[in-house]
Protein backbone atom coordinates (compact mmCIF):
# COMPACT_ATOMS: atom_id res chain seq x y z
CA UNK A 1 0.00 0.00 0.00
CA UNK A 2 3.10 2.48 0.79
CA UNK A 3 4.25 1.68 -2.26
CA UNK A 4 1.35 2.41 -4.14
CA UNK A 5 1.05 5.45 -2.72
CA UNK A 6 4.34 6.93 -3.52
CA UNK A 7 3.32 6.26 -6.88
CA UNK A 8 0.54 8.29 -6.90
CA UNK A 9 2.40 11.23 -5.12
CA UNK A 10 5.01 10.72 -8.08
CA UNK A 11 2.57 10.32 -10.88
CA UNK A 12 0.58 13.66 -9.25
CA UNK A 13 4.13 15.37 -9.10
CA UNK A 14 4.21 14.79 -12.63
CA UNK A 15 1.31 16.41 -13.56
CA UNK A 16 2.37 19.98 -11.76
CA UNK A 17 5.45 19.43 -13.38
CA UNK A 18 7.75 19.24 -10.37
CA UNK A 19 8.18 15.18 -11.19
CA UNK A 20 12.35 15.09 -9.99
CA UNK A 21 12.21 17.81 -7.20
CA UNK A 22 11.31 14.69 -4.42
CA UNK A 23 12.43 11.57 -6.72
CA UNK A 24 15.90 10.97 -4.53
CA UNK A 25 14.49 12.02 -0.89
CA UNK A 26 14.85 9.82 1.22
CA UNK A 27 12.03 10.75 4.16
CA UNK A 28 13.70 9.87 6.66
CA UNK A 29 15.91 13.28 7.14
CA UNK A 30 15.58 15.36 9.87
CA UNK A 31 12.17 17.69 10.01
CA UNK A 32 12.43 21.28 8.38
CA UNK A 33 15.29 23.20 9.68
CA UNK A 34 16.63 19.80 10.23
CA UNK A 35 20.40 18.75 11.62
CA UNK A 36 21.88 21.25 9.45
CA UNK A 37 19.94 24.19 10.95
CA UNK A 38 18.56 25.91 8.07
CA UNK A 39 15.74 28.31 8.87
CA UNK A 40 12.42 27.06 8.13
CA UNK A 41 9.75 28.25 5.66
CA UNK A 42 8.12 30.17 8.04
CA UNK A 43 10.21 31.43 10.50
CA UNK A 44 9.33 32.73 13.86
CA UNK A 45 5.92 31.04 14.41
CA UNK A 46 2.99 32.98 14.80
CA UNK A 47 -0.93 32.87 15.95
CA UNK A 48 -2.86 35.31 15.90
CA UNK A 49 -6.03 35.68 17.99
CA UNK A 50 -9.03 37.94 18.99
CA UNK A 51 -10.04 38.80 22.33
CA UNK A 52 -12.82 41.22 23.10
CA UNK A 53 -12.10 44.81 21.09
CA UNK A 54 -8.56 43.71 20.75
CA UNK A 55 -6.03 41.22 18.48
CA UNK A 56 -3.79 39.12 19.76
CA UNK A 57 -0.14 38.24 17.99
CA UNK A 58 2.04 35.79 19.64
CA UNK A 59 5.12 35.21 17.86
CA UNK A 60 7.72 32.19 18.95
CA UNK A 61 11.25 33.65 19.66
CA UNK A 62 13.14 31.50 21.89
CA UNK A 63 16.25 32.64 23.20
CA UNK A 64 16.29 36.10 21.47
CA UNK A 65 15.82 39.50 23.24
CA UNK A 66 14.03 42.73 22.42
CA UNK A 67 17.64 44.04 21.14
CA UNK A 68 17.63 41.00 18.77
CA UNK A 69 14.31 42.08 16.74
CA UNK A 70 13.29 44.83 14.93
CA UNK A 71 9.32 45.37 14.06
CA UNK A 72 8.14 47.68 10.93
CA UNK A 73 4.22 48.62 10.33
CA UNK A 74 3.69 49.58 6.86
CA UNK A 75 -0.25 49.95 6.34
CA UNK A 76 -1.33 46.81 8.09
CA UNK A 77 1.47 44.80 7.75
CA UNK A 78 3.75 43.71 10.34
CA UNK A 79 7.49 43.08 9.48
CA UNK A 80 9.75 41.22 11.94
CA UNK A 81 13.08 41.48 11.03
CA UNK A 82 16.22 40.03 13.54
CA UNK A 83 19.27 37.48 14.18
CA UNK A 84 18.71 34.77 16.20
CA UNK A 85 22.23 34.19 17.75
CA UNK A 86 24.13 30.80 18.49
CA UNK A 87 24.34 30.63 22.54
CA UNK A 88 27.64 29.17 22.84
CA UNK A 89 30.52 31.40 20.79
CA UNK A 90 33.01 29.05 18.89
CA UNK A 91 31.52 25.65 19.67
CA UNK A 92 31.30 23.02 17.03
CA UNK A 93 27.83 21.58 16.65
CA UNK A 94 27.72 17.74 16.87
CA UNK A 95 24.07 17.96 15.99
CA UNK A 96 22.03 20.91 14.88
CA UNK A 97 18.08 21.56 14.53
CA UNK A 98 17.93 25.16 16.28
CA UNK A 99 17.70 27.86 12.95
CA UNK A 100 20.82 30.54 14.26
CA UNK A 101 20.57 34.15 11.50
CA UNK A 102 18.83 36.88 10.14
CA UNK A 103 15.35 36.24 9.77
CA UNK A 104 12.36 38.44 8.36
CA UNK A 105 8.73 37.77 8.50
CA UNK A 106 6.01 40.33 7.37
CA UNK A 107 2.26 39.44 8.96
CA UNK A 108 -1.05 40.71 7.82
CA UNK A 109 -2.76 42.16 10.51
CA UNK A 110 -6.44 41.70 10.19
CA UNK A 111 -9.01 44.85 10.98
CA UNK A 112 -6.34 46.99 12.19
CA UNK A 113 -7.62 50.58 12.42
CA UNK A 114 -5.81 53.95 10.77
CA UNK A 115 -4.86 54.95 14.37
CA UNK A 116 -4.43 52.11 16.71
CA UNK A 117 -1.66 51.88 18.52
CA UNK A 118 0.11 47.93 18.22
CA UNK A 119 1.71 47.79 21.68
CA UNK A 120 4.89 44.66 21.49
CA UNK A 121 6.49 42.68 24.46
CA UNK A 122 8.35 39.95 25.57
CA UNK A 123 7.80 37.49 27.45
CA UNK A 124 9.12 33.54 28.29
CA UNK A 125 10.57 33.42 24.34
CA UNK A 126 7.34 34.98 22.91
CA UNK A 127 6.76 38.42 21.56
CA UNK A 128 2.87 39.54 22.12
CA UNK A 129 1.85 42.10 20.48
CA UNK A 130 -2.12 43.10 20.42
CA UNK A 131 -3.69 46.37 18.89
CA UNK A 132 -7.75 47.74 18.94
CA UNK A 133 -9.69 45.64 16.31
CA UNK A 134 -11.10 48.58 13.91
CA UNK A 135 -14.79 48.72 14.84
CA UNK A 136 -17.44 49.73 11.87
CA UNK A 137 -20.53 51.17 13.32
CA UNK A 138 -23.91 50.45 11.99
CA UNK A 139 -24.05 52.85 8.92
CA UNK A 140 -27.43 53.38 6.53
CA UNK A 141 -26.33 52.65 2.95
CA UNK A 142 -28.42 54.28 0.25
CA UNK A 143 -29.31 51.82 -2.98
CA UNK A 144 -28.98 53.63 -6.00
Amino acid sequence: MDKLKHWIELAQKLEKGDLWKGVFDTHDEAPSGGAQGGKPSAYPAYDLYEREEENWVVLELPGLCREDVDLTLSGNELTVRGIAKPPLDNAVPLHKERFYGPFERTIPLPQLGEQSPVHARFERGLLILNYERMRRKDEHIEIE
